[in-house]
């Protein structure tokens, strides 16, 4: 080990597999793009389809080489200097003091070569700027030496874990089977798996007509009718993105581990791409819990967190702290892993003159657009089923909203389709503010915004249609320094007070 600082301190290029597993990311990252490419190309008569293919995966390779050869990194006096850009050069400084986490963690392609992936996280730059694609297990531990003082990082897919690596951790969860297969089976990104469907469909549609598939579907089925035709291809459609959304999770969050250490928590994952976050204590500015629309009646949900210091691809610091738990286990797990959450306090729900407008909002345009249909195409009357759902909606939303505080921290608790609660301590706000409408003017509301640093864009939790007598005591609260002094407390009403988060309470 003693020939590596004077290799360190010379430029450097990544494994020659960086260019490989830059490809896969790109592929990864564009594939409805290329997946719509590729379906346009193959209905092409006057380009062939394997030139659009072969075309395609060239480009990406020498894209990924142009990378590779590009990319240099060295560290000297305690400084990482990365130099990139194919055309444009770029020179990228991150001074030791500046990191705040550096996690090696090992993909699909880099665990085939027994390589791992370096990325270096600052509360300045996020790890998608500072990353090493592809580098050995040595380099990376000599890295993380250099700028963090600590030879002991564990790496993934190594079997064997350092007894410093063990010894400094304090407790451990990990998610069990049944709760993985509920996660997948629940899953928020059924959505999300379906409107990709329905892109890739609405290009291949041509393809499978001119094939003659539907009508050899059509002819196979017990009905021969055109409504029998289309509910059997909505359900096709649905079961597809159901399995597409059930084992996209299971393969994204098995082997989940969440281990806590004195001064930060390590959160592991992954079946094919292991991979690793690390949060540290003082980078958390929020905690939210989230309830979907299927999660709730089954008592669980998910625990998110909000890092100043962790940006993914798209630029939020959101993290999965636990894919799935029992609502009646949120608070225990909270105190044993961030105990810093103040995660009970006394609160108060929405005043009932803002029911009206939670209502309207949720039920105006929906309504305004089904009206004149159902007049003009004769429709059903079932078709009024809609916005009386809606109406539900505006109900639970009102129903579900409340705020608590204390000297110290906050609790939110809104709805939109999922029922979120978020936990956020005073001196994590960045900003609050109030606002309202004139409508809002009128009826004596408001609207209260906290925003919170997460990642590149920051993350916001609000309460609309507040009292604005509770909404100036916030704002005022915000001001007050720790110490004596005059703490608001909520209304003495028993109508609109109540205790937060509320989940061991059957009213609420």
């Amino acid at each position: 080990m003693h020939g590596w600082p004077r290799k360190m301190f010379e430029f450097q290029r990544q494994h020659p597999v960086a260019t490989i597993s830059r490809a896969f990311s790109l592929i990864k990252g564009n594939f409805v793009t290329i997946i719509v490419f590729l379906v346009v190309g193959a209905r092409s008569e006057s380009f062939p389809f394997l030139w659009w293919i072969g075309g395609g995966f060239v480009f990406l390779l020498i894209l990924g080489v142009a990378n590779w050869w590009r990319f240099q990194f060295r560290i000297e006096d305690g400084e990482l200097h990365i130099r990139s850009g194919i055309f444009v050069r770029k020179n990228l400084y991150l001074s030791k003091d500046r990191i705040q986490v550096i996690d090696i963690t090992a993909g699909i392609i880099q665990r085939l070569f027994g390589l791992v992936r370096v990325d270096i996280q600052t509360a300045g730059s996020t790890s998608r700027e500072a990353a090493i694609e592809a580098t050995t297990i040595e380099t990376a531990r000599e890295i993380n030496r250099l700028l963090r003082g600590n030879g002991s990082e564990q790496i993934e897919g190594e079997s064997a874990e350092s007894e410093a690596e063990v010894n400094d951790v304090n407790k451990e969860f990990k998610l069990p089977p049944k709760e993985l297969l509920i996660a997948a089976s629940t899953s928020g990104s059924f959505g999300i798996a379906l409107s990709i469907l329905a892109t890739v469909f609405s290009q291949i549609e041509p393809l499978i007509s001119e094939s003659e598939l539907f009508e050899y579907l059509f002819e196979r089925l017990p009905a021969q009718t055109d409504a029998i035709f289309f509910i059997t291809v909505i359900v096709i459609f649905v079961v597809f993105a159901w399995l597409l959304s059930f084992f996209s999770t299971l393969f994204s969050y098995g082997n989940f581990t969440l281990s806590v250490k004195n001064d930060e928590l390590v959160i592991t994952r992954g079946v094919f791409e292991k991979k690793r976050v690390t949060v540290p204590y003082n980078r958390i500015q929020a905690i939210h819990v989230t309830e979907g629309m299927i999660r709730q009646p089954l008592g669980y949900a998910s625990v998110h967190l909000e890092s100043a210091g962790y940006g993914d691809e798209t630029g939020t610091g959101s993290i999965v702290l636990y894919p799935l738990i029992k609502k009646s286990e949120i608070l225990s797990f909270l105190n044993s892993v961030v105990p810093s959450c103040r995660n009970q306090m006394p609160g108060e729900k929405l005043p009932v003159r803002s029911l009206r407008r939670y209502i309207l909002r949720s039920t105006f345009l929906i309504t305004a657009v089904i009206a004149p249909l159902y007049f003009w195409l004769e429709l059903n009357n079932w078709i009024w089923l809609i916005p009386a759902l809606a109406m539900l909606w505006g109900w639970l939303k009102f129903k579900d909203t409340a705020i608590g505080w204390r000297r110290d921290a906050y609790i939110i608790r809104s709805r939109q389709l999922s029922k979120t609660t978020a936990f956020v301590n005073r001196n994590r706000v960045q900003d609050i503010s109030l606002s309202q409408s004139p409508f809002q003017k009128f009826r004596k509301l408001c609207t209260l915004t906290v925003h919170v640093a997460s990642g590149d864009r920051g993350k916001t939790f609000s309460v609309r249609d507040l009292e604005l007598e509770t909404g100036k005591k916030l704002l005022k609260l915000i001001k007050i320094e720790k110490g004596p002094g005059e703490l608001p407390e909520p209304f003495e009403s028993s109508t609109r007070k109540t205790e937060l988060p509320g989940w061991n309470q059957a009213a609420n």
